[in-house]
């Protein structure tokens, strides 16, 4: 039998020779033929000249070099496929897990028949020296694992694996995350495909110089184990929330009468309905001149159409979970393009700020205008002075999410706070004309028009079903129906909802076509 030892290489010149020698020396003590594999990742420090020049003098070394940076799961994997072993290895090039376990690793997989044999560090056999709070994330990090994603296993992120070749490679075909939230993927999904896996404790040592960043990845690596729990429960939940979307329809429609429901469809003009879909659809070059506009003012110069595909995007991951996850697939989204996750969302937060600064105005002023005082309004302005203060608040905070804030703060200047509210409240008339364009069907009051979307909207935030349908709806018809018999109401509410949700899928669809992005795996 023979055993393939992959060493992950991105940017390792200072420590890759002295890494292979050690783990050579521990390779002659296995009773088993082995090869070691340099999965050199697009490194720019000239580890691919060093890997190349060890690989030339020992045959036993193999160099596997990528001009590009794949990324850490695709390079392990890319290594695997080409690994002649039928079993492998992989550990991280500091070497901070000890090599005497790595015979008991091997065997556990060649002899004991597990699929997977990962060191851990947080077994009670365990010695670990490392930095008190990266002791303290770890454990909070596996400990949401375990919860959340219902792993049986202690320790998803120690650098020191052995697998058989034929599982790892079914379980890798299953992995969506090609960065540091490999090895927790990997380990969840073996676990979930009833694969055996075996825990083993290990004496560890904090290697000083790592690629991991504690704060950049602190919330990139919640956000993937977010992803993975929204994926894993998705099914259930969109069930009953898709459910509840239908009862509130049918609870409208039964309110507003099935005869008079269906007659008020009938009477609307659909060239006039097919006019506020491409009207509706047009306001989302507004919305991506916004994001493009926030980013360029946090050092990033990613252009409107770039940033309109990508809100498009993230718009339509937001319509059909009823989990409101479209900000983290723009983050990850821009994140292919080098944007750091706090920074993407710093935007998104400062943006959202002015989303609901905007509508709170509309709908105070739209109130004020009609000479009604609703609940739903204070609650508005409630919220973003909430918003405020919580900006101000965290970023205060010297931690990974006082960092995220803080860049929504930098926002919060005169001059930029005067364009982000002018662009946030044109895209919000744009969702009040459209509005009007379908009442006009029946009649016009824009001023009660600005003020039922307004509150639709605020109602819609709040995560009950997929894309807010049902919900915003009730919200339109309730105010609408202040001028209009209920039936109209609802019926505008209803096409108004549809139309901006059509617009919204088809636009995110294109979009994701555009980017070669994949909805599903956003979601």
């Amino acid at each position: 039998m023979k055993v393939s030892i992959v060493l992950p290489a991105y940017n390792e010149a200072a420590r890759i020779e002295e890494a292979v020698k050690r783990v050579e020396e521990a390779a002659k003590n296995l009773d088993y033929d082995y090869e070691i594999i340099i999965a050199e990742d697009g490194s720019k420090d000239g580890t691919d000249r060093i890997a190349a020049e060890i690989a030339k003098k020992n045959p036993k070394v193999k160099h596997l070099h990528s001009d590009e940076r794949l990324g850490r799961g695709r390079a392990l994997m890319r290594a695997f496929n080409a690994a002649e072993g039928e079993v492998v290895v992989y550990m991280d090039v500091d070497l901070a897990t000890d090599l005497a376990h790595l015979k008991e690793i091997v065997n556990a997989v060649a002899v004991e028949g597990y699929d997977i044999a990962t060191g851990s560090r947080l077994m009670r056999e365990s010695y670990v020296e490392r930095p008190f709070k990266r002791d303290i994330a770890s454990k909070v990090y596996n400990l949401l694992v375990r919860f959340l994603l219902g792993s049986k296993l202690r320790d998803h992120q120690c650098g020191f694996k052995a697998f058989k070749k034929d599982s790892i490679l079914k379980v890798g075909e299953l992995v969506k995350d090609n960065h540091w939230f490999w090895d927790t993927e990997v380990l969840v999904i073996a676990q979930k495909k009833g694969m055996r896996v075996k825990e083993i404790p290990v004496r560890w040592k904090h290697g000083g110089a790592t690629k991991v960043s504690f704060r950049r990845d602190v919330l990139y690596m919640f956000s993937q184990i977010l992803r993975m729990w929204i994926k894993e429960k998705n099914r259930s939940i969109l069930l009953f929330t898709t459910f509840l979307a239908i009862l509130i329809l049918f609870s409208l429609i039964y309110l507003s009468g099935v005869s008079n429901f269906a007659a008020r469809l009938a009477e609307m003009d659909y060239i006039v309905v097919a006019l506020a879909l491409l009207f509706y659809s047009s306001s989302f070059l507004l919305r991506g001149l916004r994001f493009s506009y926030v980013m360029k003012k946090l050092g990033y110069n990613a252009g409107t159409i770039f940033s309109t595909a990508a809100v498009s995007i993230s718009q339509t991951v937001n319509v059909i979970t009823p989990i409101r996850v479209g900000d983290l697939a723009r983050s990850y989204i821009f994140a292919k393009k080098g944007v750091k996750y706090e920074e993407s969302l710093g935007g998104i937060a400062a943006e959202r700020l002015f989303d609901i600064t905007s509508i709170a105005i509309i709908a105070a002023l739209s109130a004020a205008y009609l000479g009604i005082s609703v609940g739903e309004i204070i609650y508005a302005v409630i919220f973003s002075v909430f918003l405020v203060v919580a900006i101000l608040m965290f970023s205060r905070m010297e931690n990974f999410f006082g960092r995220i804030f803080k860049n929504a703060k930098l926002l919060l200047k005169l001059k930029d706070s005067i364009v982000l509210l002018a662009l946030s409240s044109m895209i919000w008339l744009f969702d009040i004309v459209t509005c009007s364009i379908i009442l006009s069907n029946f009649g016009s009051n824009f001023v009660l028009a600005s003020l039922a979307v307004a509150v639709g909207n605020i109602v819609k935030a709040i995560p009950i079903t997929p894309g807010g349908v049902g919900t915003y709806e009730a919200a339109v018809a309730i105010f609408l129906s202040k001028n209009f018999d209920f039936s109209t109401s609802f019926a505008v509410a209803f096409v108004d909802h549809l139309v901006k949700n059509v617009a919204t899928v088809l636009l995110g669809l294109i979009s994701a076509l555009a980017l070669n992005v994949k909805i599903r795996d956003l979601k």
